[in-house]
């Protein structure tokens, strides 16, 4: 995808200020290109928020006018904000009913691509060997929301001449992008860390484990999907081998050099363990994709953080 006359390409991106987003952001800017940032407040932006390709909105998504006016004059829309609230606040519908409005003001705005950071959860249950052909199937309220999302996405594209990519990460696992940026964990691995902070002995989860998503790759992923001539409709973004929840344990205790023995639970079931095909996004990046890194740093990262809360 080339923009007329060689000009940077302008990207709106929702949830900048997020675990991804500001992983995403730094690449965007590194990459030259000029970024409108959806924020509630400039501050999470860290260091990134006085760059000068940098235009910040501090708005709410649901604040669907001001949104909407803002869309036009950009090429590109990166859709990776999360929408929470507070318990018995419909969170579900109301995640669905502001990404479906946005992804139809970015039809109408002439935004010419749309980016929406999915999730592999839209294939639960987890079964076999899973790829991008296979059918929606989520079984939960989170995947049904992100199913519904991306419903909604080839829907605005069908009614205008835009093109919609779907990005579907595992679990995402590194440091954040900046020390005092933000930072998400599976509560498992940070139960873990606490535990080999202890010295005390680590029980391993009964599920066979997971195909993580690095972080930073997977905003190497988004920001290559922005410009890339001709991408396909969708991208499952894992890791191409399963780390188990003994290799998360042993890595735990040997990074905080902890005396914890682990304890390895017996997976619920004896089958070969699902997991994702990853041909499409090995191609993407030229190469397949790993995670042991990013775990070292998710875990380090955990470890200094709960070393500050005592």
């Amino acid at each position: 995808m080339h923009n007329a006359d060689n000009m940077p390409t302008r990207i709106f991106l929702t949830g900048a200020s997020g675990y991804i987003g500001l992983h995403i952001l730094r690449e965007l800017l590194a990459a030259g290109h000029l970024v409108t940032a959806v924020v509630r407040a400039r501050y999470k932006l860290c260091e990134l928020g006085t760059h000068p390709s940098l235009q910040v909105i501090e708005a709410d998504l649901e604040d669907s006018v001001r949104i909407a006016n803002e869309l036009p004059g950009h090429q590109i829309c990166i859709h990776a904000a999360l929408i929470w609230g507070d318990p018995g606040s419909e969170l579900e519908a109301r995640d669905v009913a502001i990404t479906a409005k946005l992804f139809d003001s970015c039809a109408i705005a002439g935004i010419s691509r749309c980016i929406y950071l999915s999730s592999a959860a839209v294939h639960r249950p987890f079964s076999g060997e899973m790829s991008e052909d296979d059918g929606l199937s989520a079984s939960d309220l989170y995947g049904a929301t992100k199913a519904a999302g991306e419903l909604f996405l080839r829907a605005s594209c069908a009614s205008r001449q835009m093109t919609g990519v779907v990005v579907r990460p595992g679990p995402v696992i590194g440091p954040p992008a900046f020390p005092d940026g933000a930072f998400r964990s599976d509560d498992r691995i940070v139960q873990m860390v606490a535990t080999a902070m202890r010295n005390q002995r680590i029980e391993t989860p009964t599920d066979h484990g997971r195909q993580f998503t690095d972080v930073t790759a997977l905003a190497r992923t988004v920001r290559r999907l922005a410009t890339l001539e001709t991408p396909l409709p969708i991208y499952i973004c894992v890791d191409r081998e399963i780390t188990t929840w003994e290799r998360i344990a042993r890595t735990a205790v040997k990074v905080l050099s902890s005396a914890s023995e682990v304890h390895v639970r017996t997976p619920d079931t004896p089958d070969p363990p699902p997991r994702f095909r990853t041909e499409r996004i090995a191609q993407l990046n030229g190469g397949p994709l790993t995670s042991g890194d990013a775990l070292v740093a998710h875990i380090t990262h955990i470890f200094r953080m709960l070393d500050a809360s005592k």
